[in-house]
């Protein structure tokens, strides 16, 4: 058997245990613990968004920092993102049923995982981005509560 140097060889990296979610969940409580589009993440990465517009006192930040982050990040990254994470969601749905219910191999599916990979890839770069945006906007201790409050809330 010959292995190929090709990005498949990447492929457990991408089952790693972070995900995103691509859409919001409808509700909240039990039954919305299975968001619409979820996908591994190629690095998990913190997801800060979330807790700051819950509670933007909790770490300091001002209105001004508030409306920057939405300029510069939230109305610029998110759609982005979603893009990519739909896309990659559909692709590893065709591959789990190729893989599955017609039993085709890596080889027959290698264009597939090849251009799942690039996605994630892609993905992971717009997180970075909007990460280094999002540090840039706060100050250093603003930044660093927050990050500190994601690790915790994962």
């Amino acid at each position: 058997m010959r292995i190929r140097s090709t990005p498949l060889l990447a492929l457990p990296l991408l089952l790693t245990i972070g995900t995103t979610q691509a859409e919001p969940t409808a509700s909240p409580g039990p039954a919305s613990k299975r968001p619409g589009f979820l996908v591994s993440e190629l690095v998990t990465l913190p997801h800060p968004m979330r807790l700051i517009r819950e509670n933007p006192q909790r770490f300091g930040v001002s209105p001004e920092q508030m409306e920057s982050l939405r300029r510069e990040v939230m109305d610029v990254y998110p759609p982005q993102l979603h893009e990519r994470v739909q896309a990659a969601w559909s692709l590893e749905r065709a591959i789990r049923r190729a893989v599955l219910e017609q039993g085709k191999d890596s080889a027959a599916v290698a264009e597939q995982l090849d251009e799942l990979v690039q996605l994630k890839r892609e993905a992971t770069d717009i997180r970075i981005e909007a990460l280094n945006r999002f540090r840039a906007i706060l100050k250093p201790e603003q930044f660093h509560a927050v990050m500190t409050a994601s690790a915790e809330a994962q």
